[in-house]
């Protein structure tokens, strides 16, 4: 999967490069939460590429699924199971205690996924920019 955008810093091998939208994210907004147009992404600088070149990178595809999952899907059934488990175990076994077993296991989960991320993204996430923009390259 290739991602275009433009190079802002540069940090030894590793540049921070802050994406623009595509296609695929038409109809999405989530970016809107973080601001105008502002998902970044650090990656590889394989090619020696300065500050303001505007490059694709490339990502794999079976990597943005994984963390999407991460992200999206396992908070969702960390309150699930928060629920659950709340209204199982934790006296008076009302509904309003349910609601906020699953309230709390869904921000433990997110606590996980920020405490993990360096880990992660040591691990497997590793984008390479892999050559300069051309618009010829365009989806």
């Amino acid at each position: 999967m290739l991602e275009t955008g433009t190079i802002i810093s540069l940090d030894g091998q590793k540049a921070i490069i802050q994406l623009h939208r595509g296609d695929q994210c038409d109809g999405c907004h989530l970016c809107h939460a973080f601001g105008e147009n502002k998902m970044q992404l650090e990656a590889l600088n394989s090619i020696g590429a300065a500050v303001g070149d505007r490059v694709n990178v490339s990502i794999e595809p079976k990597l943005v699924v994984k963390s999407s999952m991460i992200l999206f899907i396992f908070p969702l059934v960390a309150m699930l199971a928060g629920y659950y488990l709340a209204l199982r175990f934790v006296p008076p076994f009302s509904e309003s205690v349910g609601i906020v077993g699953a309230f709390s296991a869904f921000v433990i989960a997110f606590f996980i996924i920020k405490l993990t991320e360096k880990r992660r993204s040591s691990d497997d996430f590793n984008p390479a920019i892999v050559v300069d923009y051309a618009p010829e390259m365009e989806r």
